[in-house]
């Protein structure tokens, strides 16, 4: 009996960059209603995210932790002016004018996006964070610097409706 092992190489990771207005349906938009603005734009901006998130495999990478995203993400030229911010407990703010995003790693290693500021108790949920611990740190960069690209167009949707 031989045994032999292939290797398979999976293509490199793809976040699409959608029209916000083609994502986020006369739904999600009347559920948020009635909250602050800067709450309401969050609530958006993870419904985004979540379906950017959607049309990808995790590609079961090893996260190398924050530290590594955030050094892989200031390293693209669109990116680099993002103000990056140790917070309490472990979060890390991103900023980028209004944009604004956390990152946080446990002690065994998972790496969280947050899009409510480690202060608000809603932020504690895990229907509020996204989880970036099966994809590498240069698959959770890309997908953070692809939601900073997405701001603009959800303000904007968000001021239409």
């Amino acid at each position: 009996m031989n045994m032999s092992l292939r290797m398979i190489q999976k293509p490199p990771v793809v976040f699409t960059k959608y029209d916000p207005s083609r994502v986020i349906g006369r739904y999600e938009l009347a559920m948020v209603s009635g909250s602050h603005k800067s709450d309401l734009i969050s609530w958006l901006w993870l419904s985004y995210s979540r379906s950017v998130l959607a049309d990808v495999d995790p590609c079961m990478e090893a996260n190398e932790g924050v530290a590594a995203t955030v050094a892989l993400l200031l390293a693209r030229p669109m990116h680099a002016r993002i103000d990056v911010r140790l917070m309490t407990e472990g979060y890390y703010e991103l900023k980028e004018g209004d944009a604004c995003l956390y990152l946080s790693e446990t002690e065994a290693g998972d790496v969280f996006l947050y899009f409510f500021s480690p202060e608000k108790c809603r932020n504690r949920r895990e229907a509020c964070r996204i989880d970036l611990t099966d994809f590498g740190s240069d698959a959770a960069a890309y997908f953070i610097a692809t939601l900073f690209d997405s701001y603009t167009g959800i303000v904007r949707l968000y001021e239409k409706n």
